[in-house]
Order: structure tokens, then sequence, then C-alpha cells
């Protein structure tokens, strides 16, 4: 059971890195245009690039920016990927606990806002903390991720884009969810 639960989760992940890979090819294609190729036009970048790394192409200008793109932000140990990878898998495990604290505060109504909603401390408790320590357990200790992350890229395209957009979309429900019970809630008590 802890093993299924732990692959389910760090496929979650898995789809999260397959998110951020996907929201950030137009942005690829953007530099490409508005960056790369004008930049390449000027002669005296021409001859930087030549004399500096050899590069005599657009093509293989290109080629050479991707290369550095990748280790920065495509690659799934990078830092740069690893703070929003982070960021999302808190969120995701924060979202549940917070729609059982929206719960819980619309069915004892003002005096559960009195202990909960009015300190930020404890909402941050209750929510944040658990999340970092789940998340640590299950993907950051010993870079656990990387070994599912080794499996799950040998899949086809299609489960890969499925399993992003079922992420995507339980995200967003995860979100709206939150959102309408705490608009419930003070559409009862506010």
């Amino acid at each position: 059971m802890k093993n299924s639960i732990d692959k389910f989760l760090n496929r979650v992940l898995y789809s999260f890195y397959n998110l951020l890979y996907f929201s950030g090819l137009p942005i690829y294609v953007a530099l490409e245009l508005l960056v790369q190729r004008p930049l390449y036009c000027l002669s005296f970048w021409k001859r930087h690039l030549k004399k500096q790394y050899g590069i005599n192409t657009f093509k293989e200008y290109k080629d050479w920016a991707r290369s550095g793109l990748y280790k920065t932000i495509d690659h799934p140990a990078s830092g740069f990927t690893l703070y929003y990878l982070t960021a999302l898998a808190l969120l995701l495990f924060a979202l549940p606990i917070y729609l059982v604290i929206n719960i819980c505060m619309i069915c004892y109504g003002p005096q559960a806002y009195d202990i909960v909603g009015r300190h930020l401390a404890i909402v941050v408790g209750l929510g944040i903390v658990p999340s970092w320590i789940i998340g640590y357990l299950v993907y950051w200790k010993k870079d656990r991720y990387l070994n599912y992350f080794a499996i799950f890229e040998k899949e086809g395209k299609k489960t890969k884009i499925a399993w992003t957009i079922g992420t995507a979309i339980a995200l967003c429900l995860l979100i709206v969810a939150n959102f309408m019970l705490m608009w419930y809630y003070v559409f009862l008590y506010g």
C-alpha cells in the first residue's frame, strides 16, 4: 500500500514537472523570436560567438542556448526546477488540509474562526508544516523523486499528457473548492 501511494504521489510530482516543461515551451519560442534572432543578426555578436564558443550558424547558437537552458530549467535536479516543484508539491499537500479546515470552520462557525482564522501561525502550522514534512518524506529525502522520474520518463507521450492534464485539473479543482468554501463561510457568517 505504501509503495502504491508513494508511486502515485511521485507520478503527480512528475506531472507537475511536465506541466512546468509544457508551460515553458511558449516562453522558449518567444525568447528565440524576440531575443535570439535579433541578437544573432548583430555582427559583433556573431564575431563574439565565433571567437568565444566556435559558433558559426544560427542553428548552433540555438542549440548552445538550449543546452544552457536545459541545465538551469529543464533538468529535474536543477535548483530552478526544484524551487517550483517544491512550491507545487507544498500546494498539493496543503490544499486538502485547508479544505478540511474550511469545512470545520463552516461547521463550527465563528468559534472556529476565532481559534484558527485569526492566527496566521496556526494556519501555517496546520497546513504548510505537515505538507513540508510529507513532501520531504515522499520526494526530497535522498532524492527519491529522481528514481521515479527515471521510470516515468520511459512512458509514452499519451500517458504523460493525460497525467499532466489530469493533475492540472485536480489542482485547479482543489483551489476552486477552497475558495468556494471560504466564500460560503463569509456568506453564512459574514
